[in-house]
């Protein structure tokens, strides 16, 4: 069964916009993932740990035939090949895959959350998903993330750094 999926992508460490691109072209090059739509790039303030630098933010969505678990397992690896250190959590990324949705499906397992559990809480993930998907509804939520967005109490800066239009 084919699944649409959607990824977001940070990275506030080195040259970040080359990394989220080695990370779309090594997803991209999956024979098991066809890219849709890409949105543009945004550069954020930090969440969680602000004392670091701005961040570059990204969604894009895919068809997959992979299962939710072979594709987080493929993410993962992902983020090594594209150079991605071990820190702690909210801390400064080489590069940060997170899968936000998968399909309309909802998982609980204790490495993978899906929808992803903070993303209404973001505007470094909302404001991308609401160019490329304002329509799409949250399945826990039962609102649109353009909806989302609008309401969302996040002050964080967010502003178009590169367009891919």
């Amino acid at each position: 069964m084919v699944e649409k999926v959607v990824l977001g992508f940070g990275s506030n460490i080195g040259s970040r916009l080359r990394k989220i691109n080695s990370a779309i072209k090594i997803l991209s090059l999956n024979k098991d993932l066809d890219l849709l739509a890409l949105s543009s790039v945004y550069e954020t303030e930090p969440w969680g740990f602000k004392h670091q630098r701005n961040f570059l933010n990204c969604a894009a969505v895919f068809l997959t035939k992979l299962s939710a678990d072979e594709l987080f397992k493929f993410i993962k690896k992902t983020e090594k090949q594209a150079g991605r250190l071990k820190r702690d959590k909210w801390q400064a990324r080489e590069i940060d895959i997170d899968m936000l949705f998968y399909g309309n499906k909802i998982i609980d397992h204790r490495n993978l959350k899906v929808p992803h559990r903070y993303l209404q809480e973001r505007n470094f993930v909302l404001n991308p998903l609401a160019e490329i998907l304002p329509g799409l509804i949250h399945p826990v939520l039962k609102k649109s993330i353009a909806e989302l967005s609008r309401i969302s109490e996040d002050t964080g800066k967010v502003k178009v750094y590169k367009s891919h239009n």
